[in-house]
C-alpha cells in the first residue's frame, strides 16, 4: 500500500480521575499556556494523523469545554470525543471507547496519553516511521527508554480488532505480553516518550530534570 494511500487515526488517553494529583485533571496542566490536553493534539494534527478521539472520564465536565476551544484541529485532523461511562474499569475499557468511535478503514492507529508533557512532533513522527519500516509479521510498535516501555504506541487493524473484543480493562498491555514476538521495541536515547505526571511530585521533578515548568 502506498503511503498516500495510509490513514491514521489516534486515541487520546483522558479519562483518568487524577486521584495522586489530588484529583486533578491532568490535561489541563499547561506548558506555556498550553493545555496538554491540546497539545497532544497539536502535536498528532503535525505528525499527518487524520482521525482523532479523546477519551474522557472522570473530568468530562472540565475537558470538553477546553475541546471546544480547540474548534477545528489543524492541518485538517478531524478530532471528536467520547466518554467512558466506567473509566476505573482500566485502561483497556477506556481504549475500547476510543477505538470504536474511529471509523473503520484506518490502516495505522497510534495511542497516546494526555499527561506526557516532553513529547515533540519528532517523537510521534519516529513511532510512525518506524511502523512504516517494519518487518513482516510486526503488529505492535512501543518506544522503550532505560528498559521502560512508554506512549505513543502504534498498531494496525489485528491488534485494534483484538483489543475491542476484549473484557474488563484488558487492553493492549495483555495482547503485547501474549505476542512477544510480534511485538516491536523502538530503543530511544531519551525519555520524552517515558515521562508523564502523575503526582506533585512528579511535577516538581520535571522542572528539576528537564527544565520543563507546568502551570
Amino acid at each position: 500500500m502506498r503511503e498516500s494511500q495510509q490513514r491514521i487515526g489516534a486515541v487520546v488517553m483522558a479519562a483518568g480521575a487524577g486521584r495522586r494529583m489530588g484529583h486533578v485533571p491532568k490535561g489541563l496542566l499547561r506548558r506555556g499556556g498550553e493545555p496538554l490536553l491540546l497539545r497532544q493534539i497539536r502535536l498528532l494534527a503535525e505528525a499527518g494523523v487524520d482521525e482523532a478521539v479523546v477519551v474522557l472520564g472522570h473530568h468530562a465536565e472540565r475537558l470538553e469545554p477546553v475541546l471546544r476551544q480547540a474548534g477545528s484541529a489543524p492541518r485538517g485532523m478531524a478530532l471528536r470525543w467520547v466518554a467512558n461511562p466506567a473509566p476505573d474499569e482500566g485502561p483497556g475499557a477506556s481504549l475500547r471507547c476510543g477505538l470504536a468511535a474511529l471509523p473503520d478503514g484506518l490502516t495505522t492507529l497510534l495511542v497516546m496519553l494526555a499527561d506526557q508533557p516532553l513529547l515533540e512532533l519528532q517523537d510521534v513522527q519516529a513511532m510512525l516511521a518506524a511502523w512504516r519500516a517494519r518487518a513482516a509479521g510486526v503488529e505492535l510498535a512501543v518506544p522503550q527508554h532505560a528498559g521502560q516501555p512508554g506512549h505513543p504506541i502504534v498498531f494496525g487493524p489485528l491488534v485494534r480488532g483484538q483489543v475491542l473484543r476484549a473484557q474488563g480493562g484488558a487492553g493492549v498491555r495483555e495482547w503485547r505480553r501474549a505476542h512477544g514476538d510480534q511485538v516491536l521495541l523502538v530503543p530511544l536515547s531519551h525519555a520524552r516518550c517515558t515521562t508523564d505526571v502523575d503526582t506533585p511530585d512528579d511535577v516538581q521533578r520535571l522542572g528539576r530534570d528537564f527544565g520543563v515548568w507546568l502551570e
